[in-house]
């Protein structure tokens, strides 16, 4: 039987400049190769024997190095085979490659890179395995490169795990509209006489769900979340493989940050208020990052408390984008009597405005402006 470990997307160097604190970019870019230390870890004590990224180890080919030494030194712990395919962001150059013989320098001998396309047996690491990898060798492609597997598993000695190792966007799966992404199809894969084939480049997992033994064809997501349109705790898969390539696979959480985009269509009371208040109370014990944008109509006295509110859920998060533009005053008669001198053309202006109740918006507006002007 073999264990394996399954990875992918870590790109370690993705810089993070969406505007976070000097402080918070920092941990989120060291969090990268941090990941890859729990992984290695996470992987130790389940007692796996391979360990493979399918891809994007790297976020570009520039990466310091060292990046590269350190992500290598965290690959190192794990006890087993570590197998690495380049990707589309991390892809083989075959002439003054930059990343890959630094990468393999420092990553050490009992481990693989797998720069050709080409069979790897792994007998000499003692492993009854063959690894059929599609190596990217730019970082778009109309074409993907696992064509070439087809032919070769046919010459496969017997008795011997055939895995399929790939990046690339699935038909059905990935947002790859255009297919520059060396698209496959979920058929043209099951039609490679491979038992299992470890993907990377979808940064969501496949299938989603957390365990079952009927699936060939497995993404991992990314592993770290690295952005709002992230919207999982990062995952791996530890599959199970055995003699006659039947398998079995469980997902496990990997990740550290949270990112959370939150929309809410009605905040209208001080209940509202509260309920959002104690969710953001509950992110006190992660590393969390939230988008949030909130909508409705509030009275002056709970429109006015919004800074304070914010405020209060500041201190909850690492970082917090705070967007009222559809969060509206409810201007009511009575503000328009506490404010403004009875029969004076601003009071009768919005006192109008305020009986027609057809637009709110240009109501609020007309009461800061005026409000504004009087000062």
């Amino acid at each position: 039987m073999i264990k394996i470990f399954h990875t992918a997307d870590v790109h370690v160097g993705l810089r993070f400049t969406r505007g976070y604190s000097e402080s918070l970019q920092s941990a989120l870019v060291k969090e990268r190769v941090t990941v890859v230390a729990r992984m290695a870890d996470i992987a130790n004590r389940e007692r796996c024997n391979l360990f493979v990224v399918a891809g994007d180890l790297f976020d570009n080919l520039r990466v310091s190095k060292k990046n590269v030494r350190e992500t290598a030194e965290a690959l190192s712990r794990f006890e087993g085979v570590v197998v690495v395919l380049p990707g589309n962001h991390d892809y083989v150059q075959e002439v003054d490659d930059p990343l890959w013989p630094v990468f393999t320098e420092y990553l050490g001998e009992r481990h693989l890179v797998l720069t050709k396309q080409r069979p790897y047996d792994l007998e000499p690491f003692g492993l009854d395995a063959i690894l059929y990898p599609g190596v990217c060798t730019s970082k778009h492609s109309k074409q993907n490169v696992v064509g070439w597997i087809d032919d070769a598993v046919d010459a496969a000695p017997s008795g011997k795990v055939r895995i399929g190792v790939a990046h690339g966007s699935l038909g059905g799966l990935s947002p790859d509209f255009d297919g520059d992404y060396f698209p496959m199809t979920t058929s043209e894969l099951e039609a490679i006489n491979v038992h299992l084939w470890l993907l990377g480049h979808t940064h969501v997992r496949f299938p989603d769900r957390d365990s079952g033994r009927e699936s060939r064809i497995f993404y991992p997501s990314t592993p770290e979340p690295d952005g709002f349109d992230c919207r999982h705790p990062g995952y791996a898969w530890i599959i199970e493989v055995g003699d006659a390539g039947d398998c079995s696979f469980r997902s496990v959480k990997t990740g550290s940050y949270q990112f959370h985009n939150i929309v809410e269509s009605r905040i209208e009371s001080e209940a509202d208020l509260e309920k959002l208040r104690r969710e953001f109370e509950s992110y006190r014990a992660g590393q969390h990052l939230v988008k949030l944008k909130l909508r409705g109509r509030l009275n002056s006295e709970l429109f006015d408390q919004i800074p304070e509110f914010r405020r209060q859920i500041e201190t909850c998060v690492q970082h917090l984008e705070f967007n009222t533009d559809d969060l509206l005053r409810a201007i009511r008669q009575a503000d328009i009597d506490g404010e403004f001198t009875e029969n004076s053309f601003p009071y009768r202006f919005l006192s109008e405005l305020a009986r027609s109740e057809d637009d709110p918006l240009a109501l609020q507006l007309a009461y800061e402006f005026v409000k504004e002007a009087c000062r």
